[in-house]
C-alpha cells in the first residue's frame, strides 16, 4: 500500500497515473491538431488547387487509430468507458472488496490479452500502405499500445482497490 504524499495528497501511483495521463493527453492533442491540419490541407489541395494529396486519407486513418487507442488510458482515468455497475447494490465489506479485486483482475487480464492480440497482429502483417510507402504495422501498433496503457492503468489502480479505496 502506498502512503499519501502530504504536500499533494496524491500517492505515488496516483502521481504516475497523472503524469501518464498528461503525456498521453498532450500526444493525443498534437495528433488531433496534425490530423485536422491534414484534412484541411487535403480539401484545399483537392478543390482549390486540383492537386489532391494522395496520402491524406491513409495518414488521417493512421492518426485517428492512434488517437482512439491512446485515448483508452484517459477515458478510463476519467471514468468515460461504458460500464455496468453490478456491484452497486453489494454492501460494503470484505465481500464487496473481493468482488472489486476480482473485477479489476479480470479487466487486467482482458486488457493484457488484447495487448497480446495486437502484438500478434503486428507480427502477422507484412503489407505496406502504398500511398505512404510505410508498413501497415504503424497502424496496427496503435492497438497494443492503447491496450498496454489500459493494462497499466488497471495495474496502477489495483493496490488502491485491494486497500479498499474503490475507483
Amino acid at each position: 500500500m502506498t502512503q499519501p504524499n502530504t504536500q499533494s495528497g496524491l500517492s505515488r501511483l496516483d502521481r504516475i497515473e497523472t503524469v501518464l495521463d498528461r503525456v498521453l493527453s498532450w500526444l493525443a492533442i498534437a495528433i488531433l491538431v496534425v490530423m485536422t491540419a491534414l484534412v484541411i490541407a487535403a480539401v484545399a489541395a483537392r478543390y482549390v488547387f486540383q492537386a489532391p494529396l494522395v496520402y491524406s486519407y491513409d495518414l488521417s486513418t493512421l492518426l485517428f487509430a492512434w488517437v482512439v487507442f491512446l485515448g483508452l488510458f484517459s477515458a478510463e482515468r476519467d471514468g468515460a468507458h461504458i460500464s455496468l455497475d453490478v456491484l452497486g447494490d453489494v454492501p460494503d465489506g470484505i465481500f464487496r472488496r473481493a468482488l472489486m479485486v476480482l473485477k479489476q483482475l479480470i479487466l487486467i487480464a482482458l486488457a493484457a490479452f488484447m495487448t497480446w492480440i495486437g502484438y500478434r497482429l503486428i507480427l502477422r502483417t507484412g503489407m505496406q500502405i502504398p500511398s505512404m510507402r510505410i508498413s501497415v504495422r504503424w497502424l496496427y501498433a496503435s492497438l497494443p499500445a492503447g491496450f498496454a496503457g489500459l493494462t497499466l492503468i488497471y495495474l496502477l489502480r489495483l493496490p488502491g482497490i485491494v486497500a479498499g479505496r474503490e475507483r
